[in-house]
């Protein structure tokens, strides 16, 4: 009935628009009439109209040279407007840029969204080797240590029906693919409050998450930063992992959540990694990984 009373009051064109908009920006680069056309599966005259009136409110533009269409820089604007009415990221803002400062590494905010983990915030720290993450981008759930821990609080079906649909890929030698073994690990994230993902995205790559709270004690987000292999050995895990769970619980807490009286904060050199790797190998890169 819900689905029935949705495509009843949808205008077609204003949908037809909204899609060429994630197409433009799902491919990174221009594209012409004809193949906006052929993904859309309407009509050249009919795309050209939706781009043209697109173009002229500035969500579009067109390269003078090659004719192909870009997204403008009208959808950079909205989605400033966006970014500065979420709550979540005016109370996290003082807590992230924290963060970044005491660990020297990349910190970011990340939300569920559609079974992955989107940035919806992300502080770079300026050293010589960094690792990036780009507000909007998005990672897998299953290898990403935000992805994971967003992932541990949730029942074990709907853990099994997010990988379903997503699937447990492999990117390294390290991420988890079989899926009793990745609920196995889930439990050791929860336990320990943070989930780490090991080289399990990219080589030479680990990173730190840890869950937000709002004031129902839902899990709504998680804090995390990033860092060359060289720099987060395993030995400096637990130390790390202390500072993000410490942001985000400041951050649960500025969203209204109580801690239990039950809770007891754990020594950081008493924690130990739920990570799978044990080397302290220091693989690195010198350049900037973005991720």
């Amino acid at each position: 009935m819900a689905v029935t009373a949705k495509k009843k009051y949808t205008i077609n064109s204003l949908d037809r628009g909204l899609r060429i908009l994630l197409i433009l920006g799902e491919n990174g680069g221009p594209l012409g009439v004809n193949e906006v056309s052929r993904r859309l599966n309407i009509d050249k005259s009919t795309t050209y109209r939706i781009l043209s009136t697109l173009c002229g409110q500035g969500f579009v533009e067109q390269d003078p040279e090659t004719r192909k269409y870009l997204l403008g820089l009208r959808v950079i604007e909205v989605a400033a407007l966006k970014l500065r009415t979420i709550t979540l990221l005016k109370v996290a803002r003082s807590a992230v840029q924290k963060l970044m400062t005491q660990s020297r590494e990349t910190v970011h905010l990340a939300v569920p969204v559609d079974g992955e983990v989107m940035y919806l915030d992300s502080e770079q720290y300026a050293g010589v080797i960094t690792v990036n993450t780009t507000v909007g981008g998005r990672a897998p759930m299953h290898s990403s240590a935000v992805g994971k821990i967003l992932l541990c609080w949730l029942p074990p079906e709907k853990v099994d029906n997010i990988l379903a649909v997503k699937g447990l890929n492999r990117f390294t030698e390290n991420t988890i693919i079989d899926p009793r073994e990745f609920h196995q690990h889930l439990q050791k994230c929860r336990e320990q409050g943070y989930g780490l993902d090991d080289e399990e995205t990219h080589v030479g790559v680990r990173c730190i998450g840890a869950p937000v709270f709002d004031h129902q004690g839902n899990v709504v987000a998680a804090a995390g930063i990033s860092g060359p292999t060289m720099r987060m050995s395993l030995d400096r895990i637990p130390i790390l992992a202390h500072l993000v769970k410490e942001c985000a619980m400041e951050i649960s807490r500025l969203l209204g959540f109580v801690v239990p009286k039950s809770e007891v904060s754990v020594s950081p050199s008493s924690e130990q990694p739920p990570g799978r790797g044990g080397r302290l190998d220091g693989r690195g890169s010198s350049e900037v990984r973005n991720i």
